[in-house]
């Protein structure tokens, strides 16, 4: 059965969605061992009230805000700077562990791919968590790496930034638009 999968522009009544879909992909993270790239304890209040009023600000500079919904049911999430210049920058994407490995990923970073060309940039970039390489913790990097992203640099992000207990440890991944 293939599933119907559908992008629509995200409105301020999706955020406790957004909201709840991080939180279960930070349960989910941490069941794997992988509490380096988001923690290992829920979001707090604090941080709740700065992503929604992060996301009306970057709407207002430009960037754009998506929801994925599958069959009907709001499944994912993604944001884009704005495109001008020579990128489309990925800040954020997200799948609700409910549609985990049904392919919403994939939709989702397609139509990105897709709206960079036809908005004639040049490159698709974002920062991706590191992982733990040396212990095959390193998912995330090789899923985009598959989808023929490659690494630019490294980059760290002080634990003292983040306010929390670890550094984050991430690559700066790129993709070269094609003519679509």
């Amino acid at each position: 059965m293939s599933l119907s999968i559908t992008l629509r522009p995200y409105t301020s009544t999706d955020f406790e969605f957004l909201w709840s879909t991080i939180d279960s992909r930070i349960a989910w993270l941490t069941s794997k061992g992988l509490e380096g790239q988001w923690g290992a304890e829920p979001w707090d209040s604090e941080i709740k009230e700065q992503l929604r009023s992060r996301l009306v600000e970057d709407v207002r500079r430009g960037g754009f805000n998506w929801i994925a919904e599958v069959d009907g049911e709001l499944a994912g999430f993604f944001q884009t700077d704005d495109k001008s210049g020579e990128e489309l920058y990925l800040r954020l994407l997200v799948v609700h562990t409910n549609f985990g490995g049904r392919g919403v990923g994939d939709f989702m970073l397609g139509f990105a791919k897709r709206f960079a060309g036809e908005s004639k940039v040049d490159w698709v970039r974002m920062d991706c968590w590191k992982g733990v390489p040396g212990e095959g913790k390193d998912g995330l990097v090789r899923y985009y790496e598959g989808k023929g992203f490659t690494r630019v640099r490294d980059f760290v992000v002080p634990a003292e930034r983040l306010k929390r207990a670890t550094e984050y440890a991430g690559h700066l991944l790129e993709w070269k638009v094609v003519e679509v």
